[in-house]
């Protein structure tokens, strides 16, 4: 396990703006979970949507497995309405389909692929319609926990980092560059940036 102290204290160092946010901020929080199936499809299903909505869904996406685990085989035996009925687009519900016609025919393993390095577990999911970047980035990120990604398509990691830093949220050049200080821990920096977003967020809309 990386030794989270030592990152922190790195990043403090490297970027005095992030340092303020840390400190108020405080402790670092980035709960490891099963990079699975069900952990993938949840991402695809949050994509452009608020966490609200995208937890509705997810939730009775699971509901429609009250026997625990999701499986791609079990995915596939839905009938679209069913799936639809979740509140899944049309779209989102092709895309989960897809995904679980791979797994089940084995030219995509999820479990192998856990190993690999993030360039290649971003090129063979990529080979998945409907994954892009943003959904490899949070799965990198958020499931494996994987310590050097900057999720440059999410638009709230985008504007948090433009409030803190004085830039353009649509300047990708500038936030870029704003993340290669973070280097190589950006998915800590990025963490952090998610939770002043937050907080931003309260305070703008209150």
């Amino acid at each position: 396990m990386p030794d989270y102290a030592d990152i922190i204290d790195y990043l403090q160092k490297r970027d005095k703006r992030l340092s303020k946010i840390i400190s108020d901020v405080g402790a670092f929080r980035l709960t490891r979970r099963r990079a699975d199936l069900e952990f993938l499809v949840g991402v695809i299903i949050s994509q452009q949507l608020s966490t609200a909505a995208a937890d509705t869904i997810i939730a009775r996406f699971r509901a429609l497995f009250p026997e625990g685990k999701i499986t791609a085989e079990e995915v596939l035996e839905k009938r679209d309405g069913e799936l639809r009925a979740t509140g899944l687009s049309a779209r989102k519900c092709d895309y989960i389909k897809g995904l679980c016609g791979r797994i089940r025919n084995d030219s995509l393993r999820l479990a192998k692929l856990q190993s690999e390095d993030d360039d290649t577990i971003r090129r063979e999911l990529k080979q998945v319609k409907g994954i892009g970047d943003w959904t490899v980035d949070i799965y990198l990120m958020f499931g494996l926990r994987r310590l050097d990604v900057f999720p440059l398509k999410d638009l709230a990691l985008r504007r948090a980092v433009a409030s803190a830093y004085g830039i353009s949220p649509d300047d990708m050049t500038a936030l870029l560059e704003v993340a290669e200080n973070w280097r190589p821990y950006r998915s800590v920096g990025s963490w952090y940036l998610f939770r002043y977003g937050d907080s931003y967020s309260l305070i703008s809309n209150s």
